[in-house]
């Protein structure tokens, strides 16, 4: 506002010529261009004056005339909250802030963006990195209770009839009975094979022999004893064949055969029967009881845990941590595939993106203004001035050159007028 313009310089000029009039009145007092002459020169010096006066009463006091002038730094807090207000709803409305938005489009430049490799890389990278502090700052000794509590309620919550029932078509659905069959008989018949079970069938003949034997009389033991002496009964024999035919039996039951399958049937009938029971129901909840209270699942969870924070150190290809990072990669190009491919994930996706930044716009519409204040309030009189001075420097260099233009023309109107109606000045 210090800085001499086009507007002073017209100023000066315009009392510049005043003063020339006013010596070409004193030197040809009765001259009419003498008269005319001042006469305009005093209304342009006038009028730059005026206006002069008016644009400088915006900013300060000029010539120390204190009433109604210095109007900004009076209204400072007006202008403040004007600004503040004009920023808000002209510069930052919601009608501005969506058009904007709307031709910005944002989704095919957040679209290209994502397909970058190095964008891809810090979003996968992020995420494995966002389960792995998430594993390593896990309490492995109290989560692992609460997972092993949380199993023992699962298991002991199981109905037992549905547990049955889920065993029972598993084993029929996949044949695993029949395996559990085969596998019994292969079992028994390894230990039928052993010659300890010949000697025990030798025993056990013995023994009911002995014991039938104390039941007769004096001659049927008399006769016993003949019949050993002559070994017409060896109990040896008997035992070995009795093996042999126990041997035969279980081949035939492990085999496909007729008696397999009849004994098999027999056997998936009486444990249907069985399982209809209530004693076998209890059992089982039983044995679910005992099994949730002896499994050491505390150990094994706690282990697992251990095991996977270990997997998931580096993401190696043979590990789970590299396991991990290929299901993110596939799936990180399975939803750019949707944004491209697919128009309800795409239409989706860009009206999402659409109302958050339009949100976060107009939630930063308060801020912008607590900024705007800030900024505005720091400002000291001098600057606050020269800020908006400068903003339309132009117009009031033009505003004072207009004053004294206009009032020379004004000023040779009346001139003419005055003249023209015969009336002396």
């Amino acid at each position: 506002m210090d800085r001499w313009n086009n507007a002073d310089t017209t100023l000066l000029c315009a009392a510049f010529l005043f003063l020339m009039a006013v010596g070409f009145k004193i030197t040809f007092p009765e001259n009419i261009f003498a008269e005319g002459f001042l006469f305009v020169t005093e209304a342009a010096l006038v009028g730059g004056i005026a206006d002069w006066f008016a644009v400088t009463a915006l900013f300060k006091k000029p010539l120390g005339f204190p009433f109604h002038t210095a109007i900004l730094p009076r209204r400072r807090k007006d202008f403040v909250k004007a600004s503040v207000i004009m920023v808000q709803q002209e510069f930052f409305s919601r009608r501005s802030i969506f058009k904007k938005l709307g031709d910005f489009k944002l989704m095919p430049r957040i679209v290209d963006y994502l397909a970058k490799d190095s964008t891809r890389k810090i979003i996968v990278d992020e995420l494995f990195n966002v389960v792995k502090k998430f594993f390593a700052a896990q309490n492995k000794e109290t989560r692992s209770k609460t997972i092993a509590n949380e199993l023992r309620r699962v298991l002991r919550d199981i109905p037992a009839q549905g547990l049955i029932d889920d065993f029972g078509a598993h084993f029929k659905r996949n044949d695993k009975d029949k395996e559990i069959f085969i596998n019994i008989v292969k079992a028994m018949r390894k230990t039928a094979a052993k010659p300890e079970t010949c000697d025990k069938l030798q025993a056990i003949l013995e023994e009911y022999a002995n014991e039938k034997t104390k039941n007769m009389g004096g001659f049927s033991i008399l006769m016993a004893g003949l019949a050993q002496m002559l070994d017409l009964v060896n109990f040896e024999e008997a035992a070995r064949i009795m093996q042999q035919q126990l041997l035969k039996l279980l081949d035939e039951l492990a085999a496909n055969t007729q008696l397999h399958r009849r004994t098999l049937n027999e056997c998936r009938l009486k444990i249907s029967e069985l399982s209809d029971t209530p004693e076998f129901k209890d059992l089982v909840e039983r044995i679910q009881i005992d099994a949730a209270q002896a499994l050491p699942l505390e150990e094994a969870v706690e282990l697992a845990l251990i095991h996977l924070e270990n997997q998931l150190r580096s993401p190696d290809s043979k590990n789970l941590g590299g396991l991990l990072m290929k299901i993110f990669d596939e799936e990180y190009d399975r939803f750019l595939k949707l944004l491209r491919e697919d128009t309800a994930a795409k239409a989706a996706f860009e009206k999402f993106i659409d109302e958050l930044t339009a949100r976060a716009a107009l939630h930063a519409q308060p801020l912008v203004g607590v900024v705007a204040r800030s900024a505005l309030d720091k400002l000291t009189e001098e600057q606050l001035n020269n800020l908006v001075y400068d903003k339309a420097e132009q117009d009031f260099i033009w505003i004072r050159l207009n004053g004294s233009i206009v009032g020379s023309a004004v000023g040779l109107a009346i001139f003419i007028l005055i003249k023209a109606a015969g009336l002396s000045i």
